[in-house]
């Protein structure tokens, strides 16, 4: 077995795990990261939940959860407060790290996009970040589980990269802008039945892990979110312009319940759908 994952890195060097953090919310909401960057270890920072943005290497991008963010070792980077919302986050240091045709401490290339959909792996990615970090607290002990579960990581993160990458190198600008086109116009159609990214991946011919991140490179959202937002918009129409019940609008919508219809409504608008209709019906007044 150790043959085996050696075979991944140069000289068979493994990688090693040396820190482990968890931000909850309100620190991600309060304090501000500054520029940064990390000259001996490469930092993998995952959007346990919520969403916000994040710098590497002097770009901005949106983050939201299920999205690991790479940064390399000697990259500067930074989390913005200002627009995090709900943001929960897990973030280790790996060093030792010697993967082929990188520098010591990489995981992907300059050119490449350093945000990565995890899809539908993200519940599980997201859980052995959690327990990276509750496993670290006992470095004597526990420190050689860390370093395996942090390989296992690694190879999964890289080997989606690849695949993020394969699917890229097929198409060109103008055919990655007419495929994201072709997601939109397919979320459009399907918003109210109940997708995941595999469905849609299915649906299309598409890698899901390629389908999210070429979706929100081209319209700053992911695909569910995308989804999300254009329910909340058709209900935001059908409470102003007709007088369809609350529970008929949230089946309409493909909502489960009116329970996850309102709490979804309240999160997006910011008050509830019966409150919304009632600031409607007093600017008529």
């Amino acid at each position: 077995m150790q043959h085996n994952l050696q075979k991944h890195f140069r000289d068979g060097r493994m990688p090693v795990i040396s820190v482990s953090r968890f931000i909850n919310e309100e620190h991600s909401q309060n304090y501000a990261f500054f520029p940064h960057m990390h000259q001996d270890y490469l930092e993998l920072f995952y959007v346990y939940h919520g969403n916000g943005r994040y710098m590497v290497g002097g770009e901005t991008y949106g983050i939201t959860k299920g999205d690991i963010v790479i940064c390399n070792a000697g990259v500067l980077h930074s989390k913005s407060c200002e627009h995090a919302e709900n943001l929960r986050s897990y973030s280790i240091g790996i060093t030792n790290l010697a993967l082929h045709l990188l520098p010591d401490n990489w995981l992907c290339s300059s050119d490449a996009v350093p945000v990565l959909s995890c899809g539908s792996l993200s519940g599980s990615v997201g859980e052995m970040f959690r327990l990276i970090y509750l496993l670290s607290s006992d470095q004597q002990h526990l420190a050689d589980i860390c370093n395996c579960l942090a390989t296992a990581l690694v190879l999964l993160a890289h080997e989606l990269l690849q695949s993020r990458d394969k699917h890229k190198q097929c198409l060109s600008a103008n055919e990655t802008s007419v495929t994201a086109e072709r997601i939109r116009q397919y979320l459009d159609e399907h918003f109210r039945e109940a997708l995941t990214l595999p469905d849609i991946g299915k649906a299309l011919n598409i890698s899901e892990y390629y389908l999210a991140h070429i979706f929100k490179d081209a319209f700053d959202s992911p695909p569910m979110q995308y989804v999300m937002k254009r329910r909340i918009g058709e209900a935001q129409n059908l409470l102003s312009d007709t007088d369809m019940s609350i529970t008929d609008i949230t089946y309409h919508l493909g909502f489960s319940s009116v329970s996850h219809f309102t709490s979804s409504f309240s999160r997006y608008v910011g008050t509830s759908p019966g409150k919304y209709r009632q600031s409607l019906q007093h600017m008529d007044d």
